[in-house]
């Protein structure tokens, strides 16, 4: 443990100046030591920057984006943070720069720390409005116009107008007390913009308060992922199979894919079952909902008409989602077909994105979208936005590859049967895409997907259905993946960057 040690008077002071001497102690700055001989003394002092800092500065309030973010932020090849005190003073510590600005410590503070305080609420985002003259610290001093929208855009969402309204009093307070008035006429205008029931004035400049004045809030995180996601998948080379349409191969191939969607999910038949359930109209003992399911997901699939469309603009995606998921669901009421998902879902500890996010963020993700190109970019990135977003209580994961797929018959490529053995595969490339930014394995397993897809001779159904039990993809991973390995090692996949 990186102990850190004080010098509080002189006696102190010489004591602990005789162990640095003797080797036992390093010194960090004047009065500052360590019992800490092993870890580089920048990381020592980021991990304790509030209690050094408030011994350097013992009258210090932190101030500006520091005290927005309690932690210091990246400075050229180190960190600063901001404090305020009744003089100006820059002092240098190893990877760490504390910039103590001139001010007044004694009002509309609170404490954060027994041993600091900090600008309090109101007078903070007063701060952090402010002009900076330095171009160095331009980016680095304050949080900036949209970083206060995006902070009064949350504290609306998680409180309400009132919040705003009191807040708003107390910086007017604030500005006339301590010079802001300027950067209050800024504050004063954007809480206007956020509490108005127009908010296009002109005065919002952040998407995501936009989103929350327009009562279209969206998942900030998530979005960042899609963000990644698209950067990485424009870095792809993927290969083109065309396919080109005829009724039975459309047919045949729609039948798989549709079988082996419902198996990723848990609705798990043999391949006779399902064949007398889409082909007979046999409905398989005591499991009306899940022969159904089956059924419908087939009807989607195979519907060429209905396969070719995609989304034109965020309406038509929210419109196209909400009835294909309502003809995929209506034989499971208590799913509500079509309608969006009121109460959060999650998968282990992680959660979705939540109710009142999910029309935001599927339309600010239709936007990204719409920036790929056809075909393979805008499929990988519709199936994981509809499967990261998962808008309905249930169904969600069939209605991704649906419209991932509708995308490849637009483009006139293969679609993407994701076969049994490849379900654990490709539920681990939504984990590590969604958890760590790595898409590179996603994207390989949906390629892989499509290559063994587009080997298949779907014209001839029994053909068909003999390579995929031949290669054992109809297997559950545990028990099919070696054999199923083999054939991918054969087959031509795309050029994928580096995640």
């Amino acid at each position: 443990m990186s102990k850190i040690r004080f010098a509080k008077d002189t006696n102190q002071a010489k004591l602990l100046s005789k162990h640095y001497r003797q080797g036992t102690l390093r010194r960090i700055y004047r009065g500052i030591y360590t019992e800490n001989l092993q870890d580089p003394l920048p990381e020592i002092v980021l991990k304790h920057w509030i209690p050094i800092v408030s011994h350097i500065v013992p009258n210090g309030i932190i101030s500006y984006r520091t005290a927005v973010e309690l932690k210091p932020v990246a400075f050229d090849d180190q960190f600063i943070v901001f404090i305020t005190s009744t003089y100006s003073k820059i002092v240098n510590l190893p990877g760490l720069v504390v910039n103590v600005v001139k001010g007044d410590t004694q009002s509309h503070i609170e404490q954060v720390l027994p041993e600091i305080a900090r600008s309090n609420p109101a007078r903070m985002l007063l701060e952090n409005l402010s002009s900076i003259r330095s171009s160095a610290l331009k980016n680095v001093k304050t949080i900036g116009v949209e970083g206060v929208e995006n902070f009064l855009a949350k504290e609306l969402r998680l409180r309400n107008e009132k919040s705003l309204n009191q807040m708003r009093d107390e910086a007017k307070q604030i500005a006339d007390e301590l010079g802001y008035r300027s950067n209050y006429k800024k504050l004063n205008q954007i809480i206007s913009a956020l509490l108005s029931t127009h908010p296009d004035g002109g005065y919002l400049s952040s998407d995501y308060a936009k989103a929350i004045a327009k009562k279209e809030p969206f998942d900030p995180c998530r979005l960042k992922i899609f963000e990644a996601l698209a950067l990485y998948i424009k870095k792809c080379r993927f290969l083109d199979r065309p396919y080109q349409y005829n009724k039975a191969t459309f047919r045949n191939l729609s039948f798989f894919e549709s079988y082996f969607s419902n198996f990723i999910e848990g609705t798990e038949f043999i391949i006779d079952e399902a064949e007398d359930i889409v082909f007979k109209g046999k409905e398989i003992l005591n499991r009306h909902a899940d022969s159904h399911d089956i059924l419908a997901n087939f009807a989607l699939t195979s519907d060429h008409s209905e396969m070719i469309t995609t989304p034109e603009n965020q309406h038509e995606l929210l419109d196209i989602l909400q009835n294909r998921h309502a003809y995929l669901m209506k034989e499971r009421p208590d799913k509500r077909p079509g309608q969006f998902k009121q109460r959060p879902n999650k998968v282990g500890n992680s959660f979705f994105v939540m109710p009142e996010d999910v029309t935001g963020t599927l339309c600010l993700g239709f936007d990204i979208y719409h920036s790929l190109n056809d075909g393979m970019e805008k499929a990988l990135f519709m199936q994981f936005l509809i499967s990261e977003v998962h808008p309905f209580d249930d169904g969600n994961g069939r209605l991704s590859r649906i419209m991932m797929n509708a995308e490849f018959v637009k483009a006139a490529l293969f679609k993407i049967m994701i076969p049994s053995v490849h379900r654990d595969n490709y539920l681990n490339g939504l984990r590590l895409a969604t958890r760590d930014n790595n898409f590179r394995y996603y994207c390989k397993t949906m390629d892989q997907a499509q290559a063994y897809t587009a080997n298949i001779n779907w014209l001839d159904y029994g053909e068909a259905r003999e390579k995929i039990e031949n290669d054992d993809a109809n297997l559950h991973p545990d028990e099919g993946l070696p054999t199923f390995n083999r054939v991918l090692r054969h087959l031509p996949l795309s050029n994928l960057a580096v995640s």
